[in-house]
């Protein structure tokens, strides 16, 4: 077990002055693809799946997107706080790793199984076992997104951890957005393709989860002293931080306007494009950019810093939306080079972000106490939030557009009204979204000078490979 210590003159940063062994960054990289699996596959498939196979309503269905998205935003926190002060030859981090290991992918499989039920029966079915798969996710998010803040000391090589991330949450994007529904819309019954693609997917986050438990038993354990507050009094000091105070609605935008463009594939290539297959086809065109650009994003944040890379980024993906917009004038070549251009902006919006929020893990202010679990936690529920409520407002615009849900094997003909509402829901909500994260964004200022002016707040661990 480690022991906690205060701060001592001359103590080394969190992570020590090394660069880590590339297989950590790859190990922790591993991990996001569960998270990022469980985030795409329910916002890309799970109110079409409600829709149009359980026939529950469109308003109904976004509730039960949303609703535990709701839960996940009180909890996550206090499962940041719970990390922090954890104890353990592990580290503090990645008990609870495991724990959401064992957990999410069995919940996972049980979500679309398929229940002979049908409208507001099912919609009660999915959300009990929706919120209760979404607490087991932050389980292992909220200690998975720390990590970076508090094993290295680099500002640059928290971009590199990442880089990675952003990386392995393209293939999950790929795996979600590509594979899961080539096998839910595999021939034969309806409900047994989606049941098949739950327990698939399920079996990659089970891969995914333990390799990032046992691939970062080599990083350094930092120690930091018992912090008592309850949460209260520790969301306002994650609050009062004032870096992450800008950073973090910039980053709820970021992710709304996501969430919005991925729920609506589906729904344009089904009704807009009326070809169902060109769901993969899109996705594979948004993904293998978003992967591909990553390490230039990771370049660009270094020449220019990190928040201007991100407002660049955001540019990008916005202009993709308004290029997919105009899919009935252009068609699917025109779809296709909007999809890349939302991939590429996608990329840097997913990785700069995300290696900001360990930035502000960092600076700690010379207080030398752990905050990460609690910035973590806040971060991990709000952009889950805001992913839902990204899927919230596409089905907002379904409602309002006069969209027909069915159930399983029923061919509905939606009105032209409908048809536009998707659209605009599709593209133009989410491009006007991201182009909003430009303004907290302008405020943030914390940069690599910044952090090298600040004091050492923490005494860290040498690398220690005992646990699995």
């Amino acid at each position: 077990m480690t022991t906690a210590v205060g701060p001592a003159p001359g103590a080394a940063p969190a992570g020590g002055t090394g660069a880590l062994p590339r297989s950590v960054h790859a190990w922790y990289g591993s991990g996001a693809v569960a998270t990022g699996i469980f985030n795409t596959v329910p916002g890309l498939l799970l109110l079409i799946y409600l829709t149009d196979t359980l026939a529950v309503g469109p308003a109904l269905a976004g509730l039960v997107v949303l609703l535990p998205k709701l839960v996940d935003l009180l909890v996550s926190p206090y499962i940041g706080i719970r990390s922090d002060r954890t104890r353990s030859s592990w580290g503090p981090r990645r008990p609870w790793m495991l724990a959401g290991a064992l957990t999410l992918p069995v919940l996972f499989g049980a979500m679309f199984a398929g229940p002979p039920l049908e409208g507001n029966a099912a919609a009660l079915y999915v959300a009990v076992v929706f919120v209760a798969a979404a607490l087991a996710s932050s389980v292992f998010q909220v200690p998975h997104a720390a990590l970076p803040g508090e094993i290295t000391s680099d500002y640059h090589e928290r971009s590199t951890f990442n880089t990675w991330r952003t990386a392995f949450v393209g293939l999950a994007l790929m795996l979600g957005g590509a594979l899961a529904p080539v096998l839910q819309s595999a021939p034969g019954d309806e409900v047994a393709g989606y049941r098949l693609m739950g327990l698939v997917m399920g079996a990659v986050v089970l891969v995914s989860m333990l390799g990032a438990v046992i691939g970062t038993r080599r990083a350094p354990r930092t120690v930091f002293p018992h912090r008592t507050e309850g949460l209260p009094a520790q969301l306002r000091a994650a609050f009062a931080h004032r870096h992450f105070r800008v950073l973090f609605p910039a980053n709820l935008l970021m992710a709304a306007a996501g969430g919005t463009m991925v729920a609506g594939v589906p729904y344009v290539t089904a009704n807009v494009m009326g070809e169902p297959r060109y769901t993969s086809v899109l996705m594979v065109c948004v993904l293998v950019p978003l992967i591909a650009s990553a390490p230039l994003w990771k370049r660009l944040s270094v020449r220019v810093d990190k928040r201007r890379a991100a407002g660049l980024a955001a540019a990008v993906f916005s202009l993709g939306g308004l290029g997919l917009l105009l899919i009935p004038v252009w068609g699917l070549p025109g779809a296709v080079l909007s999809s890349v251009l939302v991939g590429v902006g996608l990329s840097g919006t997913t990785l700069l972000p995300w290696s900001m929020l360990a930035d502000c893990m960092a600076d700690t202010h010379g207080s030398g106490r752990r905050q990460s679990g609690v910035l973590s936690g806040v971060w991990t529920s709000g952009e889950a939030m805001a992913q839902a409520v990204g899927t919230g407002l596409l089905s907002l615009s379904l409602a309002l557009s006069g969209y027909v849900e069915s159930g399983a094997g029923e061919a509905v003909r939606q009105s032209d009204e409908a048809l536009r509402g998707m659209l605009v829901g599709s593209t133009l909500v989410p491009a006007a979204v991201m182009l909003c994260c430009l303004v907290p964004l302008a405020f943030y200022r914390l940069t690599a000078d910044g952090l090298r002016s600040e004091p050492g707040d923490a005494r860290s661990d040498p690398p220690a490979p005992s646990g699995p």
